[in-house]
């Protein structure tokens, strides 16, 4: 049971709270979890008396990485129970960082617990006495979760923690970046697989295709030696060795079609958003498609200088 009894002028059960809902908000570089709890007066002694809540919150299931998340702090005070048997509702909150949620999700093997330390003070003829409260252990599911994640907009910023890319830069633009964030969503549900094959969507919607049209290993191949080839003749800049970091990564990504979900781990599923969400943060799209057969085309380099090899 998610509750905790009170003790109040020596009576041990003096009143009742229990952690009812738990939900996430956004703010200004802090996010924040909700506990919202209900209090029912069991006693007189609890009755008519102004109470004020606080605590801890610590996480706990994830191994090595379980631990203290901050202060417990309630919304609105006093919580007040005006008679026998009455109830009201109080919210408890903890700010939480970015980097907190990060560590979370990269330890959690599926929901979460939160153990919540509770103390208390309350007003007896005008003077303020401490009131013995308790702890518990608060669980929220996988899917619960998740939408709390949604809540708190953690997905909105890739987890190279930058800034989102905007949309406006490109239709093609605009599809890859909600593939992205298709492949953020599946890697909160802890669906590795699917995470990898929304990138590999990804990278193909940056140049408008479809994950199965690009080019075969082969050709990823051949473009690499012809662009290696052509930077020690001419300047060779980003966009065109990001294009091939794109046909590489593309590479790596179609094993998230593979049909066996074991193929893809957490690992690989990190990595890959990690390298991806690194190549939308700075995409400028090449004006011409790059081919094995670009540069053979060229009669003559439109600069000449010499380069390193990529």
């Amino acid at each position: 049971m998610n509750e905790i009894w009170v003790t109040m002028g020596g009576v041990n059960n003096a009143a009742r709270l229990e952690a009812k809902t738990v939900h996430g908000t956004s703010g200004l570089g802090v996010m924040q979890l909700r506990f919202q709890f209900e209090a029912s007066c069991r006693h007189d002694a609890s009755a008519q008396r102004p109470m004020w809540f606080e605590g801890k919150a610590y996480a706990v299931g994830l191994g090595t990485s379980s631990g203290y998340l901050g202060r417990l702090v309630v919304e609105s005070s006093p919580v007040t129970l005006h008679g026998l048997a009455a109830t009201t509702t109080f919210v408890l909150v903890v700010d939480l960082d970015h980097r907190q949620l990060q560590i979370i999700e990269e330890h959690r093997t599926g929901g979460i617990k939160f153990n919540l330390e509770v103390t208390g003070t309350a007003m007896t003829d005008g003077n303020l006495e401490r009131i013995g409260v308790g702890s518990i252990e608060y669980e929220v599911s996988q899917s619960n979760w998740a939408a709390i994640l949604e809540q708190m907009q953690y997905r909105r910023l890739l987890l190279i923690e930058v800034d989102a890319a905007g949309a406006t830069r490109s239709a093609e633009f605009a599809a890859a970046l909600d593939y992205y964030r298709g492949a953020e969503e599946q890697y909160i549900k802890q669906e590795w697989r699917l995470t990898v094959e929304a990138l590999r969507q990804t990278l193909a919607a940056l140049v408008g295709k479809k994950a199965e049209e690009e080019d075969a290993a082969a050709d990823v191949q051949a473009v690499s030696t012809a662009l290696r080839k052509q930077s020690t003749k001419m300047n060779v800049g980003y966009p065109l060795r990001a294009e091939q970091v794109r046909r590489a990564l593309k590479f790596m990504c179609d094993l998230g079609a593979h049909p066996e979900v074991a193929e893809t781990t957490k690992a690989d599923a990190y990595s890959a958003l990690l390298m991806v969400g690194g190549l939308l943060h700075s995409w400028q799209p090449t004006k011409a498609r790059l081919t094995s057969q670009t540069f053979a085309q060229e009669d003559k380099p439109t600069q000449v200088a010499p380069a390193a090899s990529p």
